[in-house]
This record gives structure tokens, sequence and C-alpha cells, in this order.
């Protein structure tokens, strides 16, 4: 009788079990039209962007959404299934690492940030600046020629990983910081930026989720917040207190929403710990790194108003595209954050240049697969998206050393051909 109601007990709670997965996690992709989306967002809440392709956006939605908009009456201009085989973790053909390969997961990223500050003590620190919701550290690597000391040099801040489900925007950072100290004695750009710069380096803002996004839902976007109801999750970039919940199309006050923004600007520990540490080390440039989109973003994401410094951020932005397609000749589009996406508010970016000051910019890392979402890159796709972003990377970091734009792109013909900027328009 006890191992009847044990077995009995186990099903109840599998079945349960699978019934709050099939309610949490969405199985569908969606496309819509832009300006059928934007009738949309006038009466719903904001849905999970996947993509952009010409005039339609793809979506991640869940029953409920999808049901909300049937019901809503805009055209459905194409929807199919997520690829279920990698929806919980990962198969992959390697035997390095986790189960994610040689994408680091929040134990392999913390062990070689420590590995670095002991083989570089002179230029490396590893700083543990909080904790997330579950209690892993948050960790930033400091990289400058005085790394002990706090030197009156431009503080550059770079970060990945606020969504979970992004796993290339860990190794861009990541490798970076590998690539500064091993190259210090070898690369004059390098040498420049290290000894000129206070670079400040977080691959992982969000290791909850990523944890989550490599061993149990492959597509797990927020963190790891229980907001009752079986609903998990608050978007970590739109928690920043900038414009926080400034309207509920560029976030949602919705918990089951993926764009869910908290219940407070700053109620997440992930944001509350890179608000104390950057507003006492306030970075002049910020780049955080997301895929995917294949662009180039800077304030603002929350209104069509142009930012004061739009026409400086709008070259940087060019100039960043510019040396990317040096590399690989892949075209990366550049704009504000709102005439290219969509609506945001709290978001990362936007607050770092509205609160701290600092020229901020968000470089969406390019897909592998687009019909399959973009997230599922491969191991091989690390190293070409490393280095197609290395020269950016030094870029970037220089121009706030030198005080010199470095514009090369007037003079390149074959670029000025390929590449555009995003629409500057106000439709959406």
């Amino acid at each position: 009788m006890r191992r009847n109601t044990i077995i009995l007990s186990f099903l109840i709670l599998y079945f349960t079990a699978l019934n709050i997965m099939s309610q949490e996690f969405p199985d569908t992709v969606i496309g819509i039209n832009r300006s059928d989306y934007r009738v949309y967002l006038k009466t719903h809440a904001p849905l999970d962007r996947l993509y952009c392709q010409g005039e339609d956006f793809y979506f991640l939605v869940d029953r409920n959404e999808l049901r909300q908009v049937e019901e809503s009456g805009i055209e459905i201009r194409d929807r199919y299934l997520a690829p279920q085989e990698n929806l919980v973790g990962l198969e992959i053909s390697s035997s390095q690492g986790d189960i994610n390969g040689a994408y680091h997961n929040y134990n392999e990223t913390r062990s070689l940030l420590k590995e670095l500050e002991t083989r570089f003590p002179g230029m490396a620190q590893e700083i543990t600046i909080g904790y997330s919701i579950e209690g892993r550290e948050l960790n930033v690597i400091k990289i400058s020629d005085n790394v002990q000391s706090n030197e009156s040099e431009p503080n550059i801040f770079i970060v990945g990983c606020h969504h979970a489900r992004e796993w290339i925007s860990v190794e861009i950072p990541l490798l970076f910081a590998k690539y500064l100290l091993e190259n210090y004695s070898l690369d004059p750009q390098v040498r420049r930026a290290v000894d000129g710069a206070q670079i400040y380096i977080m691959p992982i803002q969000n290791p909850d989720g990523l944890e989550f996004s490599i061993h149990t839902y492959r597509l797990w976007r927020k963190n790891r917040r229980y907001n009752g109801g079986f609903i998990w999750g608050v978007d970590t970039n739109r928690n920043y207190g900038y414009m926080w919940g400034y309207d509920d199309n560029g976030s949602s006050p919705a918990p089951d929403s993926e764009v869910y923004r908290g219940t407070a600007p700053f109620s997440e520990p992930e944001t509350q710990a890179l608000q104390q540490f950057l507003t006492a080390n306030p970075p002049v440039g910020s780049l955080s790194f997301h895929s995917y989109g294949q662009d180039i973003l800077y304030p603002w994401g929350y209104t069509f108003t142009p930012a004061s410094d739009a026409a400086r951020m709008y070259a940087i932005a060019r100039e960043i595209a510019y040396r990317i397609f040096l590399v690989s000749g892949r075209v990366y589009t550049y704009g504000s954050m709102i005439t290219s996406l969509y609506l945001s508010n709290g978001d990362f970016t936007d607050w770092v240049y509205g609160t701290l000051g600092g020229l901020a910019f968000t470089i969406e890392l390019p897909p592998e697969y687009m019909h399959e979402g973009g997230f599922f890159t491969s191991e091989q796709m690390i190293a070409s998206a490393f280095a197609e972003n290395l020269p950016v990377l030094l870029y970037f970091t220089n121009y706030f050393i030198t005080g010199s734009d470095e514009i090369g792109f007037d003079d390149q013909e074959p670029f000025r051909e390929k590449v555009s900027p995003l629409r500057t328009s106000q439709s959406f």
C-alpha cells in the first residue's frame, strides 16, 4: 500500500510539473507585421521578440499569448514550432566542458576569471560585486596596467548575458579579457588600451538564468526570481532605473511576460549590484553584448526623441560596423534602439547613458540559423564572432583614451555601398 501511495504521489508530481512546464515554456514562433504589432501593443503586453525579417517581427509565444494574438484579430503571417529538440538542455557533439560544450557555463567562467587574475596579478583583478537571486557570485574582472590602483583613466565597461539563452554573449567579453592579458606584450593596440584605461568586464550578468538555460530550458530569457503562482523571472534588461516602467509597450508589468520589468526599479540583486558598482566606477563608454540581430544600437530605446549625443554615437556605431565588415564581410546595421527594433524601457544601455552619462551601445551578435530562432549557435561560431568583434573592442576602448574618432568610413566605397543605417523615421 505504501509503495502504491509513493508511486501515485510521484505521478501526481510528475504530471503537475509537466503541466507547469507547458504553461511556463513558450513553444511557438509567430511572425507579425511591424505595423500590426504596433496596433497590438496598444491593448496588450509586449511579446518576446526573436528576430526581424524585413517588415515582419518574429516572437516566441506560449499558449496564452498565442491565443491573445489570435483573438486580437491581427494577421499572423507565419508560425512554426520552436525547435523542440533544443528546448530542454542541449545535445552537442563536444567533449569539452559542460553540456553546452565550448560555451562557458557559470563555474567555468568564474574559474577562468580567477585563473587570469593568478596568471597576471599586476594587470588583472577579479571582483565579486554582488550575488544573484540563487546566491551565485556576480563577477567582474578589472584589467589595467596598475590594477590595484584607482587611476584617473577612463573607465570602460563591457557586459554579456543579460538574457540567459544568449550564450554567445558570454564568450565575446570573456575572450576579450583573455586576449588583452595574453597579448599585452605583443600587440601595441592592446598595450595602449591596458595602459590608458581601466577596463571592467562582466561576462555574465544573469548567472542563474544561464544555468537554467543550459540544464533545463534552452530558450529561458529572464533571471530566476519567483513571482508566485508558478511563475518565475524578471527581465533584468528592463529592470534598470532610467525610465523604468515608462510605458507598458517597452516593458511589461505582467509577471508571466518575457519582458516583465519587476516590481520596482532595481528590484533584482543582479541590477542592484551593477547600479552600486557602476555608480562608484562610472564608465565613459559601455558595450552590452546580446544575440541576436546583427545590429549596433544606442539610446534611446524608450522614446523617438534623439539623444543629445546621437550624432556622436551614430558615428561610433558606423565605425564599429565598418571594422566588423573589414574582418568578415558581415554587414551589421546600426542606429538608435527605438528606430531599429522596438520600444524598450528600463534597459541597461539607456540607464548608463541617461543616468551615468557614458556613451552606451548594445551589440546584437549575428545568428547562425535565423529561422530556428538564432540562439542555437554552434561552437564553431564562437571564434568567428570574436574575431570580427575584437577590432571593435580595441577601437572602442582606445577611442576614449586618444580622443580621436579614428573614423575611416568615408574612404571605404565598398562598405558605403553595402551598409546603410537602420530606418530613421519614427514609424514603428
